[in-house]
Parts: C-alpha cells; structure tokens; sequence
C-alpha cells in the first residue's frame, strides 16, 4: 500500500469523496445533485475539482468520469 500523501485520492475532500462515489454508482449530475441536496452546479464545481486534483485533463480519447471512478476502485 502506497502511503497516503502520494494517493491522489486523499487530496479530496470529503463532500468531493461523496460526490465520486455516487458517480461510481452511475449516478447523473441531476441525481447527485437530489441526493446531497445541493444544485447541480455545485456538482458540477465538485467534479471538476475531481478532475484537476486526479490530474485528469481534457481527453480525446479517455472519458474522465470514467477514469475518476477507476481510480477510486483501484
């Protein structure tokens, strides 16, 4: 195990920890939003927050929701 200060993860927050985990649920932005009760552009800010703090930059080729969630099962 990789100690904790070189896990990309440990550098979210807990609201961006929820916010993943229901993405990794299948979650859409709409439904994440009902269900932390917060609007969708909130999640929207959380997601890109997710995005930047798991250096996943814009992709061609790689979906970042996709890639986000990977890493938090991995």
């Amino acid at each position: 195990m990789r100690p904790r200060h070189h896990d990309p993860l440990a550098r979210l927050t807990p609201r961006e920890r929820e916010v993943l985990e229901s993405m990794a649920q299948g979650l859409t932005n709409q439904a994440i939003a009902a269900a932390l009760t917060v609007s969708e552009r909130a999640v929207e800010k959380h997601i890109g927050n997710i995005f930047t703090k798991l250096d996943l930059p814009p992709s061609d080729t790689h979906h970042r929701r996709v890639s986000a969630v990977l890493r938090l099962k991995g």
